[in-house]
């Protein structure tokens, strides 16, 4: 059925003016590898969606990162991948991602099995892709995929009021340095013109999260061998985490302040909106350095160029 399925897409490209059927690239063959790499496509992006239409855009970003890191971490695998699973092994996988796609048509707002749907649909391919007893090397990916439940997991494990007190108090720090006339009132922070408040879904507890599991990503996909460094990694990450989204704070305490306050686009914008990302954007770039900088130190020194005049 997928040969004649090919053959017939194929024929009418052939139909297509040539300048056309050159810009198109060619379908690949129904190969058992093309196959599983399609699915696993399908499953991604399906999850995706699911979060897309129940969940916040950070968590929808955070899940669509996840599976960028599940891919990252198997990307030297693709070519030499081949389909060979057991067959109950093969039927165990089919019930299991029927069930997931099932269960993702019935997802409400907060659902905490949602984020156990992507590391259980990876088992599901990986079932379907290599015998139980080879299931080892989708250890990194499938990690990868388990971030999801443990993201929810640290949403409900961290502390809510002493990040949101801490988070008003730094904000207003920012403001103080900045010069303008800030009081902080418990998880108040104000402006002579008005100010804000802030409250567990704006403490910055998901960003928190978020840079944590990207820490984990990162560990998976470019190794750090030093413990020290490891340890060091997750004691900035939350605290990268913070810092941003307290800038997030000040810049709202500000715009509040200057009668730009809920309901006015800006406000909005940076509040709930997309604009909130540029922050969580800020937060990943961050960290991202100081792990560059780190991984860096651990690569050997760069041959010294021989001597001028001296032959090669």
């Amino acid at each position: 059925m997928s040969n004649i399925v090919v053959r017939l897409a194929n024929g009418l490209l052939r139909k297509l003016p040539p300048s056309w059927r050159a810009a198109i690239p060619a379908i690949p063959p129904p190969t058992p590898r093309n196959l599983w790499l399609a699915l696993a496509a399908a499953v991604a992006i399906q999850n995706a969606a699911v979060f897309q239409s129940s969940q916040s855009e950070h968590t929808t970003v955070f899940a669509v990162l996840v599976w960028g890191g599940a891919v990252i971490c198997m990307e030297d695998q693709f070519e030499d991948l081949n389909p060979r699973p057991a067959a109950w092994g093969l039927i165990l996988g089919t019930l299991l991602l029927v069930w997931v796609l099932a269960r993702s048509s019935v997802i409400v707002h907060w659902d905490g099995l949602l984020f156990a749907l992507a590391p259980i649909g990876g088992l599901s391919l990986g079932l379907m892709a290599e015998k139980p007893a080879r299931l080892g090397r989708f250890r990194d990916p499938l990690l990868c995929l388990m971030l999801l439940p443990g993201f929810a997991l640290l949403m409900r494990i961290l502390p809510e009021a002493p990040i949101s007190l801490l988070t008003a108090r730094l904000s207003g720090i920012w403001l103080s340095i900045l010069g303008l006339d800030v009081v902080v009132n418990s998880r108040s922070v104000l402006l002579p013109g008005g100010g804000v408040k802030v409250l567990g879904p704006c403490n910055g507890l998901d960003l928190m999260a978020q840079i944590l599991c990207v820490g984990v990503i990162f560990l998976l996909a470019f190794p750090i061998r030093s413990w020290g460094s490891r340890c060091l990694l997750f004691l900035v990450a939350p605290l990268i985490g913070l810092l941003c989204n307290t800038f997030r704070i000040a810049l709202l305490a500000i715009f509040a302040g200057n009668g730009h306050s809920k309901g006015s686009w800006w406000f909005d914008f940076f509040h709930q909106s997309t604009g909130s990302l540029v922050f969580s954007g800020v937060a990943v770039l961050i960290f991202g350095m100081v792990y560059m900088r780190l991984l860096e130190r651990e690569l050997p020194p760069l041959p010294s160029p021989p001597p001028q005049g001296e032959g090669t």
